[in-house]
């Protein structure tokens, strides 16, 4: 049986776990933040410990607990072995800072010039990457918490102690207690794969009952969105626990499970009687596959078989799909992946029984994929590590070495924030000479991860918003604990699990606890007062409006400028895919194999990927420019698009022999074809408004068409589609950006 089903009645409580597992499976793909604020928590509490079983003061617990705390949320990595690295360097840049803030505690203004100094540093070294940014956050946050922790100088011996516990208290949870292998993380994505594909059968199986389908339209979206997140976060992670042929074979069937799911999402909402659902009509369109008349349909008819098949959608991926026709699991592994389904009912659609028809065969292709798939994971040797290999490359937008001095992205953030810093130190002393760090360190977090002006206005005002109901809280929370210190400190260490488990989900949350936590540190630190929380509002707000002013004025970078790299990354990585593609079916001498194909195409979403979380401050709901918040969505939508078609064209692409279609008449049409999308693609890119018209391909067939077959009939339909999209970003776009530059900040 397999490890996660079971073939009995679970008990209540034991069922009521699972339920919880499979929630937080499904939310939280690997349950990365669920681990991270494990991390977090637990070497918090070990370290308290340890040093309060050594006699400490609690001015070292919270100094080293602050210490354990910041370390373990910016420690990351690929590999174990360089997080180790990276812990061993980051306790003499600990032991630095802290003592650097205490030696120049009692004067002011050098202990000023230091911050604004260490500022600059921590910005910088970000070109270093994971270990560059661990380390310079590590040494600021070291230098702030000295700050808010007063020591005199003859008590740094017992200082340096405790951060020495602190280290090795947090070495002990990340490498012993909560160590998170390569392989416990693939298995941990294994599950949240089966959970959003659960979610998502139940919300296709929803669309079978009447009433209330724009919520469930909306709920089938976001599920698929968070299958779609997965997918990937599992094509990164599986190189390093399988063995090479299996990490293809598993990134193959989550490339092909992924695809399905959205055809037969489509597929769906065509079907049944015409309704004029603007939801179906937008979801359609985001994937750009109506038909020729742009129906969305309804619901499936009543009574049909696919509707009792839809119904039982969730039992049937229970039990691992329909079963297999290959009857030896070896067989199984190697067995290439169906044909998707036509995505078009050819002509317009202007029969029920042909959209259901069509809805029937994604359905079967759906569970079929989603079978293969759970063979993949269960012939996956999960603990075996494989051979170095070459992965993806993460999404980059302005690489470090194409740029110089002060155009390079991290020279200027540090510029900036340093000028921004210097201000902030000022200004804080005049609202409160006790808490001025404050201020400094609201401006330098509205520029950490963060890129435009968009960008860090619109964490700004997060982070005001987090701290305005922190504080509005803790007035109360502070008031009611007054007294009780067990209770403080229980309240203290969730603050500190929400903080850490919310950090990537939403900064204002992140922020709310921040402030929570501040005031229950204060309350028993002795140092509460109700005009605290005040001080603090004020002095976020002040930080927050320094960096903000120095990213308008000091080197701006606005947001349009920053899309338009990212814009012709996408669509440049989109070129490359479609390119990859048609030499493997066309090339008759040996080319790329099928997970080349599969990694361009993951290559090309995770570009896509990044050029949306550039856009978040020009599509905000709040954005003040509507018509570039549309144009935006419109784009976006479009490259979307484009890569979902890019991901079926991989799929189909591996599924043959290379240059299986060398001697096919269709051969000079699809080079053809996809000669045109990869020169409009490029020249997009490049900044024009269209390509010139290819050339048509030597041999190709002047007049007249060639009559492909199914499979070439699906190529060409997918690369028609794609030649459109780019089509319409052309007239949206002028040249790439245009309309998300203009007037943007």
């Amino acid at each position: 049986m397999d490890p996660d089903t079971d073939g009995g009645t679970l008990p209540p409580l034991r069922g009521a776990l699972r339920a919880v597992r499979d929630v937080l499976d499904a939310t939280d793909p690997g349950l990365v933040r669920l681990v991270g604020a494990a991390h977090t928590v637990g070497a918090i509490c070990l370290t308290l410990a340890a040093l309060w079983a050594l006699g400490f003061d609690t001015p070292f617990l919270v100094a080293a607990g602050s210490s354990a705390l910041v370390w373990s949320m910016v420690l990351t990595g690929p590999k174990e072995g360089e997080q180790a690295v990276t812990h061993a360097l980051g306790l003499p840049a600990a032991l630095l800072a802290a003592t650097a803030a205490v030696l120049l505690a009692p004067y002011p203004v050098w202990s000023g010039a230091v911050f604004v100094v260490l500022l600059f540093v921590t910005v910088y070294v970000r070109r270093y990457g994971p270990r560059g940014t661990a380390l310079g956050m590590n040494a600021f946050q070291m230098y702030f918490v000295m700050q808010f922790v007063r020591l005199p100088d003859e008590q740094l011996p017992r200082l340096w102690a405790a951060l020495l516990v602190a280290f090795a208290c947090g070495a002990v949870v990340r490498f012993v207690l909560l160590r998170t292998s390569p392989a416990r993380s693939f298995a941990r994505l294994r599950r949240s794969v089966r959970a959003c594909l659960a979610d998502v059968a139940e919300a296709l199986a929803a669309l079978a009952d009447p009433g209330d389908r724009p919520g469930r339209i909306t709920t089938l979206r976001r599920r698929l969105r968070r299958l779609h997140t997965c997918a990937l976060m599992l094509q990164d992670s599986v190189e390093a626990c399988a063995a090479p042929a299996v990490a293809a074979r598993v990134r193959t069937r989550m490339t092909e499970t992924d695809v399905r799911a959205e055809r037969l999402a489509v597929m769906l909402l065509r079907t049944g009687g015409a309704s004029g659902d603007s939801a179906a009509q937008d979801f359609a369109h985001r994937l750009h596959l109506r038909g020729a008349d742009g129906h969305t349909g309804g619901a499936p008819a009543a009574g049909t078989d696919l509707e009792a098949r839809l119904r039982a959608l969730p039992g049937v991926l229970a039990r691992g799909g329909p079963p297999r026709p290959e009857a030896d699991p070896a067989q199984q592994m190697s067995a290439a992946p169906g044909p998707l389904p036509q995505p078009d009912v050819p002509g317009p659609v202007t029969a029920e029984a042909d959209a259901v028809a069509v809805a029937d065969q994604a359905l079967t292709d759906f569970e079929q994929a989603a079978a293969g798939l759970r063979e993949a994971f269960r012939w996956s040797p999960g603990t075996r590590p494989a051979p170095a290999a070459q992965t993806s490359e993460p999404p980059r937008s302005e690489p470090e070495a194409q740029s110089h001095g002060v155009e390079r992205p991290t020279t200027r953030a540090a510029v900036q924030v340093a000028c921004g810093a210097a201000v902030a130190t000022v200004g804080g002393q005049l609202i409160s000479s006790d808490h001025a760090y404050w201020a400094v360190l609201a401006c330098w977090m509205v520029f950490f991860n963060t890129a435009s002006t968009g960008e860090i206005a619109l964490k700004g005002s997060r982070r005001v918003a987090g701290t305005l109901a922190g504080a509005l809280v803790g007035l109360f929370v502070a008031s009611a604990l007054a007294g009780h210190p067990w209770a403080a400190f229980a309240l203290t260490l969730l603050c500190v699990f929400g903080m850490a488990y919310t950090a990537a989900l939403s900064y204002t949350a992140a922020t709310f606890f921040i402030t929570l936590m501040i005031a229950l540190l204060s309350d028993l630190l002795g140092t509460y007062t109700d005009d605290l929380l005040l001080i603090r509002i004020g002095e976020t707000v002040f930080g927050v409006l320094c960096g903000v002013a120095a990213a308008v004025l000091v080197l701006p970078r606005a947001t349009g400028r920053r899309t338009d790299a990212l814009l012709a990354d996408a669509l440049r990585a989109l070129a490359d895919a479609v390119t990859a593609t048609v030499r493997r079916l066309t090339s008759p001498a040996p080319v790329d194999p099928p997970d080349a194909l599969v990694r361009a195409a993951h290559t090309a979403d995770l570009r896509v990927e990044e050029l949306t979380r550039s856009l978040t401050p020009l599509v905000h709901p709040a954005a003040p420019h509507r018509a570039r918040r549309r144009t935006s969505l419109y784009v976006l939508g479009l490259l979307e698009t484009c890569a979902y078609h890019v991901r079926v064209l991989a799929v189909e692409a591996g599924r043959g022999a290379p240059g299986g279609w060398s001697a096919s008449p269709a051969r000079p049409l699809l080079e053809e074809r996809a000669r045109t999308v990869v020169v409009r693609l490029e020249a997009l890119a490049a900044g024009h408004a269209d390509g010139p018209e290819p050339a048509p391909t030597a041999g190709a067939p002047a007049q007249g068409p060639v009559a492909p077959g199914p499979d070439e009939t699906r190529m060409l339909m997918h690369l028609r589609r794609m030649e459109d999209d780019v089509r319409a970003m052309a007239g949206a776009l002028p040249r790439p950006g245009a309309e998300l530059r203009r007037g943007s900040a």
